[in-house]
């Protein structure tokens, strides 16, 4: 059976704590099954992390002053995009970004970032949560 740990969300932690753990990936790490915390829907895998503009992880805040810890993946299934491609305010020169949504439930997950020969999802990582893939 699948466990899911379920991640607090980031304004219910104190500042200090707000960082995510840092953890060593295993050489076979295909097997780490990221979720929507909301429905558990899948969504993507550890696999997928990519690093953007040197990390995996950002924290960033939008024009409105709310503040994002996001993690960037080369895929993710598991959500699609629910905008128009926008480039103003993107928090990576030279691609636009859409709102990503779950495919489950509509949970504003994060956006998907798009350039001329290239695309990754900046997911939200307090709206994940991480689970065994048994199936195998």
């Amino acid at each position: 059976m699948s466990t899911a740990h379920l991640l607090q969300r980031t304004s219910d932690r104190p500042a200090d704590a707000r960082k995510p753990d840092k953890r060593e990936a295993p050489d076979d790490d295909a097997g780490r099954v990221l979720v929507c915390a909301a429905c558990l829907q899948a969504v993507t895998s550890t696999s997928a992390r990519i690093e953007m503009s040197g990390s995996h992880a950002h924290t960033f805040s939008n024009p409105h002053g709310l503040v994002f810890h996001i993690g960037c993946f080369a895929v993710a299934p598991g959500c699609g995009a629910a905008s128009e491609a926008i480039t103003l305010h993107t928090w990576f020169p030279g691609y636009s970004w859409q709102i990503g949504v779950c495919r489950g439930c509509g949970e504003h997950l994060g956006w998907l970032f798009r350039s001329d020969d290239s695309r990754f999802h900046g997911l939200i990582l307090d709206r994940l949560a991480e689970t065994e893939d048994t199936s195998n």
